[in-house]
């Protein structure tokens, strides 16, 4: 077992996003991404082509930010040269996200080795911690410690104990589930050792969604009052059948006033299509309305203004709210970025004007 007290030193609570990406101004409006469980299938393995495209849709997205339940890396059986390999691979997509990153650390990053729980910290920074948005409280742990069963005990219990005094509206977010779908239930390493304990604390602290990973699909359970969901679709091997929930996806949810909506988007949904000279078609494959901030479109000529709209099935042209974010001069052309609200199923075109 490694020393209580090393893993202590390491667990710094000043969490920070892995990608040093700053948050928004908040707002008691806003959305962000959840996602977990995108390693490769084998050791050694480049990050996987279903995470990549998760990561160019989400940043066309751009929420407030992104919080992962875990399994970046492969990890595992692999030697600290070949982690260190996937570190240096996973960083740069990272990095070129718009917005913050969030992680609570997986088996497969911890493997009960203790070296690379070292490498985790030094790569990425803390295991576990909190930050708050928008009056909400969001809080990463780790339920991963070499040596041990996945839990949360010792020095990460009694600080989220003394964090859970201050009750508030609370997002967990963690590797292994408490409630662990119901075709996994029985076995033994499904869940957390410990999850009525941890069941307990959340929903008296305030908890309002609790978001796991580990399990390769999309689950959701209500327990209490507390909305689990397990988002585990975000690139690794699924772990199910689709009618179980076995397909790659990403969990948007939007936040206003408190209250939490969450809708799984699968992976492959959305689509920016360059038409002509500053004109774009914005297609969405989801059955969900999608809000973008970040639909890049190239121009000649520098933009004054921006229109969109889509046709309905009853041959109308619609017209969409967008607004320019920023404007750049790229060598001998511009780049816009655009935000608008998708509608869902359509494709909307988007002009910029002289």
């Amino acid at each position: 077992m490694i020393p209580l007290l090393v893993y202590a030193v390491f667990a710094q609570t000043s969490f920070q996003p892995l990608n040093h990406k700053p948050l928004p101004p908040s707002s008691n409006d806003f959305w962000f991404v959840a996602l977990g469980d995108n390693r490769p299938a084998g050791a050694g393995l480049p990050p996987t082509r279903t995470f990549r495209e998760l990561i160019e849709e989400v940043s066309i997205i751009d929420p407030a930010f992104v919080i992962s339940s875990g399994d970046l890396l492969y990890g595992n059986e692999e030697t600290v040269d070949q982690y260190r390999q996937e570190v240096k691979w996973m960083k740069p997509l990272l990095d070129s996200m718009p917005c913050a990153f969030f992680n609570a650390p997986g088996n497969h990053e911890i493997n009960n080795r203790p070296e690379f729980m070292k490498e985790y910290i030094a790569a990425f920074g803390p295991l576990y911690g909190s930050f708050e948005f928008g009056g909400i409280r969001f809080v990463g742990v780790c339920t991963e410690v070499p040596a041990e069963k996945p839990s949360i005990f010792g020095d990460q219990l009694t600080w989220l104990q003394k964090l859970a005094t201050e009750k508030k509206p609370t997002v967990y977010f963690e590797h292994h589930p408490i409630f662990p779908r119901a075709s996994n239930a029985e076995k033994e390493t499904a869940g957390v050792a410990n999850a009525a304990e941890l069941h307990a604390l959340y929903r008296d602290s305030g908890a309002v969604m609790v978001l796991e990973g580990h399990d390769h699909i999309y689950d959701a359970q209500m327990h209490d009052g507390v909305d689990y969901r397990i988002a585990g679709g975000a690139g690794a091997p699924l772990d199910g059948a689709t009618k179980d929930g076995g397909y790659f996806h990403f969990l948007l949810v939007h936040a206003h006033d408190g209250k939490l909506d969450s809708t799984p988007i699968p992976s492959g949904t959305l689509e920016v299509v360059p038409i002509s000279d500053g004109v774009v078609a914005v297609a969405d494959y989801a059955y969900a309305d999608l809000p973008l901030n970040n639909v890049r479109i190239t121009s000649k000529f520098e933009p004054k203004s921006v229109k969109a709209d889509y046709t309905s099935k009853t041959g109308k042209t619609k017209s969409v709210d967008a607004t320019i974010v920023r404007t750049t001069k790229v060598g001998d052309h511009f780049e816009t970025q655009v935000s608008l609200l998708l509608t869902r199923a359509k494709a909307t075109f988007v002009r910029l004007g002289k």
